[in-house]
């Protein structure tokens, strides 16, 4: 009885898979240099890694309509991508601006979905999600962010965690009660205003914060939100996948002929 042929098929398989293995998943950029959004756009999907699935999903939402304003330098409808708020990056680069007539009960809220492009799987979700929030200060009325916080793919919250904090913003609470409040104003190109949030390890699907202001009268604020980063869940290799079927073709037609042939009185051993 042959079985080189299945016997090669099992080795193809352990070198495909522990290749695909050590391989690790490569991470995206969502970079707003090149990634387009239309003025006043409340919602945009990106596919940044060519294979026609969006990785990634950025949408605004807000308690009350027509919060919106226009960008005082640029004159463009907000949200708008553009070098209003830049953080303090040398060389300058584009941030997605809101800016906004905040008051009482007008917040609006920042959700960052990580939607997949996994093969046929389509499986969301990324980790080492990171990104920085420019230009939280004192404008008219202090911003706030809040309510700051992942979701795993099972509905866990998770908490970020908060670094380069600028000068302008005071950082309070701890975990899921994490809250930033502008101190006082901030030029727009500087990292006085700015707080990065990092995710690590964990896998998430989603990431959300809230932009408001002190309560009251409609007052107009701002910030910036920095290129994304992430890395998201690893495709499984077609042909590492591949190389599995046929593995586990291959021992099971082993397994049968074996027994056929102990119930013939025969050998077992199979031949080289």
């Amino acid at each position: 009885m042959r079985v080189r042929p299945l016997r090669s098929c099992v080795i193809g398989t352990i070198v495909v898979l522990a290749t695909f293995l050590a391989m690790p998943a490569r991470a995206l950029v969502l970079d707003w240099d090149s990634a387009p959004w239309n003025p006043g756009d409340l919602t945009n999907s990106y596919d940044l890694n060519g294979d026609a699935v969006n990785d990634i999903t950025v949408q605004i939402t807000s308690q009350q309509a027509n919060i919106w304003a226009n960008d005082p330098t640029s004159g463009s409808q907000a949200p708008v991508v553009n070098q209003t708020l830049t953080g303090g990056l040398s060389p300058a680069q584009n941030s997605l601006m809101l800016a906004a007539n905040l008051h009482t009960k007008s917040d609006c809220t920042v959700q960052i979905s990580f939607t997949g492009g996994n093969g046929a799987l389509n499986t969301p979700g990324a980790s080492n999600v990171s990104f920085t929030l420019f230009d939280i200060d004192v404008t008219t009325n202090a911003d706030i962010i809040s309510n700051i916080y992942g979701v795993t793919p099972t509905g866990t919250l998770v908490a970020a965690t908060i670094t380069n904090v600028g000068s302008s913003v005071t950082l309070s609470g701890s975990g899921l009660s994490y809250q930033l409040d502008g101190n006082v104003a901030a030029a727009n190109n500087t990292s006085n205003g700015n707080a990065t949030f990092s995710f690590g390890s964990t896998i998430i699907t989603d990431v959300f914060f809230t932009f408001s202001n002190t309560a009251g009268a409609p007052r107009y604020q701002d910030i910036g939100i920095s290129d994304i980063t992430f890395t998201p869940v690893p495709e499984i290799n077609p042909a590492a996948a591949s190389a599995l079927s046929c593995a586990f073709a291959a021992g099971l037609t082993i397994v049968l002929r074996r027994r056929r042939k102990m119930k013939r009185g025969g050998s077992t051993s199979p031949s080289a």
